[in-house]
């Protein structure tokens, strides 16, 4: 008797929040046009910005490095302060946009572009450090919440558009490095180039916050503030975790590799992390269209071949031109994956999809973290070659992992026949 009670509990939560959603994604698509596309540009805005910014920090890593006269392995502990901020901050992010909302948690970009100037205020190892930290913090809190808001823009729309979303987070890093690349090349100091940019960046997330959509109805001041993985979201973790420990691989690696292991000279090694780069925003664009027709677990499974098939490419003939083509391959296979995923995410609390996107985002960027050094590690055992055999691994992995991603309905009704 008590186990029929706890489950007519269960049912009746259950509905509860289908029918909150529900009423929430009506009062979306029931939006004027000219509103949702409002808000389709100023989601767009954010994630520009978030690109922008963070690559602004890395392209002048070692402008930063030389004015604090800091070892390698001096600057290895600084960075440890980005996978600090990240490890607290995602977990925390999702707790503050289901309780608060990701409309009013996106004022946490305040925090992310004040700690950009601040970065060059750092006197001394452990305050840059800190300062990395606080920046990570806020990068996490903007990540969360502006996912969220994109999986309420794919709901007002009633189609995919997270792929264009995150392919202006793409086209705001290419802009953030090639301006940060111009700004060293020209001798601009990193103080006023950090502080004209988060001063630029600020302004256009000024603009964009009042067009934001509005949550759907949010839990209120018992919502928890951290948000941990469920079990539902293992599998969709894992996959990002894979995904963006690739993307990290070919970040700091994919030009080594060209230039160590292929031959070729700096300017092709260069070359190769820009089609990477160009073949991700192209992905992405392309993602949208390709998700109306085509089934999630089929769709990451096409993604994930394209892009181990480049992987193996590289490997088996190492040479500029194959390199290249084969770079392409892997950023348009990658692309999609990250924004597929996340929105896949997003439809396992309807209600509240920003604690879902932070507990897949917390397990997805440990790859993200972990994979450069753990491939450094490899690459001093074995040597860079064999050690990119890790990438198509990882594909292999995914393709595995793609039949979990069951539709959203599906997924209630299990849980609601083992409740």
């Amino acid at each position: 008797m008590p186990r029929d009670n706890r489950t007519d509990g269960s049912a009746h939560t259950t509905e509860v929040n289908a029918n909150g959603a529900a009423r929430g994604a009506a009062a979306l698509t029931s939006l004027p046009p000219a509103r949702r596309r409002a808000a389709r540009t100023a989601i767009a805005a954010v994630f520009f910005v978030n690109g922008a910014a963070f690559a602004t920090w890395a392209a002048r890593v070692p402008a930063v490095r030389d004015a604090l006269e800091l070892s390698p392995g001096a600057l290895s502990v600084a960075l440890t302060g980005l996978a600090a901020g990240a490890f607290a901050g995602l977990p925390l992010a999702g707790g503050m946009v289901a309780r608060w909302g990701s409309r009013r948690v996106l004022a946490g970009a305040a925090l992310y572009l004040a700690a950009l100037p601040l970065i060059t205020l750092a006197p001394g190892l452990v305050q840059l450090t800190a300062a990395l930290a606080a920046f990570a913090i806020g990068n996490s809190i903007l990540d969360v919440s502006m996912n969220t808001q994109g999986a309420l823009a794919e709901r007002a729309y009633s189609r995919p558009i997270m792929g264009s979303l995150h392919a202006m987070f793409s086209l705001g890093g290419v802009l953030g490095a090639a301006v940060g690349g111009l700004a060293a090349s020209a001798g601009i100091g990193v103080e006023g180039h950090f502080l004209v940019t988060a001063l630029v960046l600020a302004a256009v997330c000024a603009c964009a916050i009042g067009f934001l959509l509005p949550d759907a109805p949010r839990a209120g001041p018992s919502a928890p503030l951290l948000s941990l993985p469920a079990r539902g979201l293992w599998a969709p973790g894992l996959i990002a975790f894979c995904a963006l420990m690739g993307e990290g691989l070919m970040n700091d690696w994919g030009a080594l590799y060209l230039n160590d292991v292929a031959g070729t000279s700096a300017w092709t090694a260069a070359a190769g992390f820009a089609v990477f780069s160009v073949g991700m925003v192209i992905g992405r664009l392309a993602a949208d269209r390709v998700r109306v027709r085509v089934p999630t677990e089929k769709l990451l499974r096409g993604c994930v071949l394209l892009a181990a098939s480049g992987s193996v490419i590289a490997i088996a003939l190492p040479t500029a031109w194959t390199g290249l083509a084969a770079y392409a391959l892997i950023g348009l296979g990658l692309a999609a994956v990250v924004p597929v995923t996340f929105s896949h995410t997003a439809h396992y609390n309807p209600r509240h999809p920003g604690d879902s996107i932070a507990a897949v985002s917390t397990v997805g960027y440990v790859g993200f973290l972990v994979g450069p050094p753990l491939m450094g590690a490899i690459a001093h055992s074995v040597g860079l070659h064999t050690a990119m055999l890790v990438f198509p691994l990882l594909m292999c992995t995914m393709v595995l992992l793609a039949p979990l991603l069951r539709p959203a309905s599906r997924r209630r009704s299990d849980r609601g026949a083992g409740s």
